[in-house]
């Protein structure tokens, strides 16, 4: 081929035009190249370690209820334990069992004197002659005292005796005569006014009679009510 083809041929515009283009991709791979960004880094560059992950918004929405929830007052109960704590005014209508009346007083003297007595009648003459009655057997013989309704101290002991039949009904009693009472107060809304060892369909009972005229029949050996009328 003579140098004049071969000048021709380089000058040649399909060689130029393919040159042009292999330039221009080349240009344009640099040019992506150089632009790409570095990859991004998490936590604005730092390096996370093993185990360690980002804050995830579920996460910041965990941590905010459960500050709500500790800074959230406890529900004060305090009302509501006094308010159950108080007396209701049903409660306030009952009377107290036993505490001062004079009958316990007087009975309690008695048994002080005779620890080992069983109380078999009583009759409260405050009202009248401002003494309580109490008989009281020892185990012996069963003694008559009137007890002062003021200073519950013993006025006048006398020696009333005994006969078989009361005494069988004493040895029978097996509970305090002050829990019986208070049974009766309980069944009946009145308080003691006088009392006495008696039988009840063969069983021995205390028999009471209260200030409202109710009378109450407890079972000496077992505290329970046998009648009421």
């Amino acid at each position: 081929m003579s140098t004049e083809n071969t000048i021709a041929n380089n000058r040649s515009p399909l060689r130029r035009s393919t040159f042009g283009i292999l330039s221009v991709t080349a240009a344009a791979a640099l040019a992506l190249a150089a632009c790409a960004p570095d990859e991004e880094l998490p936590n604005d560059g730092e390096e996370i370690t093993p185990g360690q992950e980002e804050d995830s918004p579920e996460a910041e929405q965990t941590d905010d209820a459960a500050d709500e929830t500790a800074e959230e007052p406890a529900e004060d109960t305090t009302d509501d334990q006094t308010a159950e704590d108080e007396p209701t005014e049903e409660d306030a209508e009952q009377p107290e069992a036993g505490g001062d009346h004079q009958v316990y007083q007087a009975i309690e003297t008695v048994l002080a004197e005779y620890p080992d007595g069983v109380i078999t009648e009583f009759e409260d003459n405050t009202a009248e002659d401002g003494y309580v009655e109490v008989f009281v057997y020892d185990g012996t013989t069963e003694w008559e005292l009137e007890v002062d309704s003021e200073t519950f101290d013993i006025i006048d002991t006398e020696d009333d005796g005994i006969d078989d039949d009361d005494e069988q009904m004493a040895q029978a009693v097996e509970i305090e005569i002050a829990e019986a009472l208070q049974t009766a107060e309980a069944e009946s809304g009145g308080e003691p006014k006088d009392g006495e060892l008696d039988t009840e369909d063969g069983t021995v009972v205390w028999e009471f009679e209260m200030t409202n005229d109710v009378e109450v029949y407890v079972d000496v050996a077992t505290g329970e009510v046998v009648r009421v009328s």
